[in-house]
This record gives structure tokens, sequence and C-alpha cells, in this order.
């Protein structure tokens, strides 16, 4: 969102939230999020909606895009004919501000607030920080994500809450003759949408470690996976550059649906995350459920899901951030460096060893089922906002506005 448009929305909220009274009531649980689409904060809320029902909780789904659609909003409210409960904001800060500001307030001023954020960077913006007031508490998808927001200065209660992937779709089946990769192949596949910075993802740094690991073509190959390609046009350009023309190296550009990606990831034998950032890597945990080992820079939010796993864990030194595509662009921030030669031993590695790639996997694995345990009913309902949402099953249960197979 454009700064100066932010800054309107962030006065229009302040001057509603000057307005505000304390007083909550009970009603249903809401959770909103941009739930027809395909980026990682959709997946994200997706995710924590299906969260919710497994754990019997009855949430009234909502799309926010129409908030953001309109010039004037103002008409529109929240899915809930009864007032109070709950209302679960799954958008980062600066949609936030979008969704508060454009609604009024006397459609969330007596309901319990959560927002669901994730920034991959050791600091917040302080938009963020200014914004965690209009919220109760803030959940976050790793440790490195709540430090983040705490060292920031947010003063609002910030908890863990990784995000449920084990509950999300069911591991994909491999199709390999689908997406054209030889039967017998050790296929690298490494990912990354380019809204989200080609510079943090660092794709490059992938096809070099690669190209490093394997000198000469032979029985491997990888994937480089791009998503909006359009937003940086020249990074394909230098990307197949960087690739010299290799027949091994394969770039898909197109929009695959979330099943098609799933199979993707399944058919491959490694995901390849030389990532300078992560605010958790979904990806990967998706990969690492669906039995797929993951070999990734070893700082940031994916942490949390790859320790006890040094084989799959990437060396890295902390640099300052500097990104060419100016997605990030906020000065005396750090970001990992990964080590190219330890990238390559790793990868070499797991190349030569089949059951050291099984058993990691199956590692990862549990790592990710396990992700789950903090959204079991009894857990959710301890905590402050189940005071707010009625009965357990209180509220009104519809179906999802979000489209069943989002391109990703």
């Amino acid at each position: 969102m454009q700064p100066v448009i932010v800054e309107m929305l962030e006065r229009r909220l302040s001057a509603k939230l000057g307005r505000l009274s304390s007083q909550l009531s009970q009603g249903p649980l809401i959770v909103s999020g941009l739930l027809s689409e395909a980026k990682g904060v959709s997946q994200g809320a997706r995710l924590s909606l299906a969260a919710f029902r497994a754990a019997g909780l009855s949430p009234i789904a909502h799309d926010v895009r129409p908030l953001f659609e309109r010039r004037d909003a103002s008409h529109l409210r929240l899915p809930a004919a009864q007032s109070g409960g709950a209302w679960f904001l799954h958008v980062n800060a600066p949609e936030a501000i979008h969704a508060l500001s454009a609604l009024a307030p006397g459609d969330w001023q007596d309901r319990y607030r959560i927002a669901y954020w994730a920034f991959e960077l050791p600091r917040v913006p302080s938009l963020w920080v200014r914004a965690s007031a209009a919220f109760h508490e803030i959940w976050a998808p790793s440790h490195f994500v709540v430090e983040a927001l705490r060292s920031s200065g947010v003063k609002v209660p910030v908890r863990l809450m990784p995000h449920p992937v084990a509950l999300g779709a069911p591991p994909a089946t491999p199709e390999r003759a689908a997406f054209d990769i030889p039967a017998n192949a050790f296929a690298v596949l490494t990912l990354g949408d380019l809204r989200s910075s080609a510079a943090r993802k660092n794709l490059l740094g992938a096809i070099a470690i690669y190209l490093q690991a394997f000198p000469s073509p032979g029985s491997s190959r990888l994937i480089v996976k791009v998503r909006e390609d359009a937003a940086h046009p020249s990074f394909l350009a230098h990307a197949r550059q960087a690739a010299q023309g290799r027949a091994d190296i394969d770039f898909v550009t197109g929009d695959l649906s979330s099943d098609e990606m799933h199979r993707l990831i399944a058919s491959c034998s490694l995901v390849l995350s030389p990532h300078r950032a992560e605010g958790f890597g979904l990806p990967l945990a998706e990969a690492l459920l669906a039995g797929v080992p993951v070999l990734a820079t070893g700082w940031s939010g994916n942490v949390d899901f790859m320790t006890d796993m040094p084989e799959l864990m990437i060396d890295y030194s902390l640099v300052p951030v500097r990104d060419a595509y100016r997605v990030y662009r906020a000065r005396g921030q750090r970001w990992a460096e990964p080590h190219l030669e330890d990238a390559v031993a790793k990868l070499r590695a797991l190349a030569a060893s089949p059951d050291l790639r099984s058993q990691l996997a199956a590692k990862g694995r549990s790592k990710i089922e396990a992700l789950s345990a903090p959204w079991n009913r009894q857990s959710l309902l301890d905590m402050p906002f189940g005071a707010w949402i009625g009965s357990p099953d209180g509220g009104q249960a519809v179906r999802p506005v979000a489209a069943a197979n989002p391109r990703r």
C-alpha cells in the first residue's frame, strides 16, 4: 500500500480508537483474511480457519478483499448479526489498519480483537507498533516474529501460535510425469513469490548452489518455481543468465493451483531455500509434511521446526539488509547471508544418501505435526478470547468464502 494512503487510514483509525468504549460482550468468532488468494498470508488465514473448525469453535469466515477494493466501504459489515464475541484478523498491519478504518467502530468495538502477523526482519516497522494498539493481543507464527514484535515496542500481549500446517490439505501424491521430472532424477525445487522479494528468497543463490554442487549435467535436476514474475520483469533474465543455459535447470513461471503446487513439492527429492529471512517458511513446512526434506538457511522463522537437524541447516552470517528489488528498505536491519560452501557440501551429501533424506524427512514431518498442539480445543478455550465467544460451539457456522483451489 502507498505510504500516503496508509497514513491517511491510520489517522482515521486513531480517531475511531479515541472514541471507543472498552466494554466487550459475548458473541460469535469471526475469522477474517484474504481467504480466496494465493499469498502466504492467505494460506495462513485458511489454516487458522481450519484449526478453529477442527477445535469445534464454528468460526464465521470473512474475506476482507471487498474492504480494499471499494473507495467507499462504509456500507460493508462484518458477517455476523450478533455483536460481541471475538474478531480474528489474519492480515498484516497495513491491511489491518485498512480493514479497521473501513468498518464502522460499532461493528467491532465490543469484540475481542486478535491480529495474526508475520514479518521477516528482526524489527517491525513503527506503523506496526502503532497499529498493535487496536488489538487485545497479537498472534505470531514463530519465535522470530514474536521477538521482532516485542523488541520493536509492541505492548499488547504477543502469543506464539505456529501455523497448524498439518490441519491443511493432506499431502499430495507425487506425479513426476506431470512435471516432466525423470523418475530416477534427484530433483531439487526452489521457489519464491517475487512480490516477497527475490533478494530475500535468494533464488539466484539457489541456482549458484546447485551449479557448484553439480558442475556437470547428470541425474540431478533443478526446478525454479517463480510466482508473480511480472512484479520484477528483469529477474527472469538474470536468473536464466545465472543458469548458464544448463538443460537440467527448468523455470516454472505460470500460476499453479494449490493442489498442483502440493503435487510439485511431493514430486521433488528436496526443497532448497537459501533464504535471507523467513517469518515462518510455510512452503518449507508443507514440504516436510509431505515427506520432502528441506535444505534451508538456519536463521529466522523456519528454525522453530528445523532444530536438531543440522544436516538441513545452511550456515550463515548476518549482514546489513540490501534489497536490490526494494521490497525491504528499512535501515539498520540485518538478515542472513547463507554460506555457499556449506550449502554445496550439504546438498551433495543429501543427494548421495536417499536413506539420510528419508530419515530427516520423517523427523521433520513429526515436527510439523507438533505445530498444531497449541490449537487444540481446550488450549483455545483457556485463552482470553475464549471468554467472549460464548459457548464453545457459539457463532454461526457458514461455508468459507475462500476459493477451493487458489492459484500459487
